[in-house]
């Protein structure tokens, strides 16, 4: 997993990849497709909807939140296109849980599934929502400690004055225990 996410369009590749992998039997996962006229059916369009103001790290990135919405297209004349619809959106509801597609993101969080309004003449078509929140942006110290200091750590009652040789670095396993 990478430690910092750098944009936006990194975590929207990520969702897309994510997507077709887990999604057999679903030719066409884009985001923001250049035209929907000759897409292969069925179909997941992908878009970032709305950015909010998520938690503040305190580190200087902005913490957002992000709502992500997929269309799901099918052909109308299938056979059982609109149960193939609401399967597919309950698929895609099981690949989101606990997905944060290998970045440093927070989980998916599902909001909802429902009929959407945009649907082309002989096209069913299903929006399924979820966000993730993110830190974007440069840290404000992004400097290594200059200090020399370093934490040390030790077990009473081995400490205190005289004992300094059984004291050991934060983040290293302590001795004989």
């Amino acid at each position: 997993m990478s430690d910092k996410l750098e944009s936006i369009e990194q975590l929207h590749e990520a969702i897309r990849s994510g997507l077709a992998a887990r999604l057999a039997g679903v030719p066409t996962v884009l985001h923001y497709p250049p035209s929907e006229a000759a897409l292969a059916l069925p179909a997941l369009l992908v878009e970032l909807a709305e950015l909010r103001p998520g938690r503040d790290p305190g580190t200087g990135e902005t913490g957002m939140v992000g709502r992500f919405v997929a269309r799901l297209i099918v052909d109308a004349a299938g056979a059982k296109a609109a149960l193939a619809l609401r399967e597919l959106a309950a698929r895609l509801v099981l690949v989101l849980k606990h997905q944060n597609w290998g970045l440093p993101v927070g989980m998916a969080q599902w909001l909802q599934a429902g009929a959407g309004a945009t649907a082309a003449a002989g096209r069913l078509e299903w929006q399924l929502e979820w966000s993730h929140e993110f830190e974007l942006g440069a840290p404000i110290w992004p400097y290594p400690d200059s200090t020399n200091t370093q934490l040390m750590l030790g077990l009473d009652p081995e400490t205190g004055i005289g004992k300094k040789a059984r004291y050991w670095p934060a983040g290293d396993v302590p001795p004989n225990l």
